[in-house]
């Protein structure tokens, strides 16, 4: 389900790896929860046999850790990680555009620095690794304008002669920054931040004979618009497993830029090599939500979003609740959405939980602009902090459709009305 990683875990710019060992690893920034800024001191990772279950392997490295050779205490931005001679490369960059490799023996480090990656260091952020089929070595890096080269046997000096210092450029491929790069079938795929639609909330692709092009836009794979009212940017990796291709990305919360959670989708790599544009969704690699479980907030694609001109006003948002989220700050005529929710056979009930003092109704929407349910708070609680189970009927429903929620104000009720923690879809025993 998306996200794949506890809602406490902010993992963004994430690069998945298939590693000689069979599993897929997560290589990202890390988010600090509730912070201001991008990022953290240290990068961790997880990995997965199944893309559902993953595997928490900690800190791999931190730049205020001595024993990884690193000990200034700067941010460390997006990386990416490779092996090579059964040695497995971490290339970090850092704020001041500092940029290096580390080394570790395991997929899992602990990761050891080496040093500089030159002539890269201090020129731009966002490294990118890829080795191709006759071993050579790749080093693609930048921000508005993407440069790369060879690698030299060392792994970490870009031979000068086969620097492209202009691979890809804002103002003819929307590239802002996050460079990624596979080879498929043949074909070399660029993934990159994409800026074209206003915002850098897009990932897009572009395509090449060759690892240093020239390369042709494509299109774009996925665009995190609508997962939150502060979105900004989307950064991320596509990845071939078990012959099925993904896209590996992160969507905002808690009304900021930051706190950014990692998310999958499974691709359609189609015989011409282009890829269809993907939306957002609540299950990821999973089939569905599934019937008689609670759905948690964490689990919507997408919500309506702050309107321009009510920029004082605070807008509905995902915060932390515990170990969990809660839909904070609802107001009248908010809605969410939820995708691939299995009602079973026979479904004409549902509850939520929610803690709100002011009357208000929360009604269930299918397809075709259809309304199944409603629940009516009349009776509302003290506060906003004090959680209560309401229950409400729905037209009988089977199958597995997309689902909104949508709040509204009763009794002129006005402003913020209630915080939403889950919602569940109950299925008729049958007698």
């Amino acid at each position: 389900m998306n996200p794949i990683l506890d809602p406490t875990v902010y993992l963004p710019d994430a690069e998945a790896r298939i590693m000689p060992d069979g599993r897929v690893y997560l290589y990202g920034s890390h988010d600090n929860p509730g912070d201001t800024e991008f990022c953290s001191t240290n990068y961790v990772t997880y990995s997965s046999t199944d893309l559902i279950h993953w595997q928490d392997h900690g800190i791999i490295f931190n730049s205020t850790d001595k024993k990884h050779g690193v000990n200034n205490g700067l941010t460390l931005g997006a990386p990416d990680c490779i092996v090579s001679h059964n040695r497995y490369y971490l290339y970090y960059c850092m704020y001041g555009n500092r940029m290096g490799v580390a080394v570790a023996d395991k997929p899992d480090g602990p990761f050891k620095n080496l040093g500089p990656v030159t002539p890269a260091d201090g020129q731009s952020i966002d490294p990118a690794i890829f080795i191709d089929d006759d071993g050579q070595a790749y080093y693609f890096w930048g921000q508005f304008n993407l440069r790369g080269g060879q690698l030299a046997t060392d792994m970490q000096t870009i031979i000068p002669t086969t620097i492209n210092t202009n691979i890809l450029s804002e103002h003819e491929h929307g590239f802002h920054e996050g460079a990624s790069i596979r080879k498929i079938k043949g074909i070399y795929y660029l993934t990159y931040t994409d800026i074209s639609r206003g915002r850098a909330t897009s990932l897009a692709y572009a395509t090449a004979k060759q690892p240093l092009g020239p390369y042709t836009k494509r299109g774009i794979i996925i665009d995190n618009t609508g997962s939150d009212s502060s979105s900004w940017n989307n950064h991320g990796s596509i990845e071939l497993v078990n012959h099925q291709l993904y896209v590996f990305y992160h969507r905002s919360s808690q009304n900021s830029i930051y706190n950014r959670r990692l998310c999958i989708e499974p691709l359609t790599l189609n015989v011409d090599g282009s890829i269809n544009e993907v939306q957002m969704s609540s299950t990821g690699v999973e089939t569905a939500l599934p019937v008689n479980q609670p759905i948690t907030v964490s689990r919507l694609s997408r919500m309506r979003l702050k309107l321009p001109f009510n920029a004082l006003i605070e807008p509905m948002a995902l915060h932390p609740l515990g170990s969990a989220d809660t839909l904070a700050y609802v107001k009248n005529n908010d809605w969410i959405q939820f995708d691939h929710v299995d009602f079973g056979h026979n479904c004409q009930q549902f509850k939520i939980s929610l803690a709100t003092p002011k009357p208000m109704r929360v009604e269930v929407w299918l397809e075709n602009n259809h309304k199944i349910g409603t629940i009516k708070i009349n009776h509302p609680g003290p506060d906003w902090q004090t959680y209560q189970i309401y229950h409400g009927t729905l037209a009988k429903t089977a199958g597995i459709h997309r689902v909104w929620l949508k709040f509204g104000a009763e009794n002129h009720a006005v402003g913020r009305l209630g915080n939403l923690k889950s919602v569940q879809f109950i299925e008729e025993r049958e007698k």
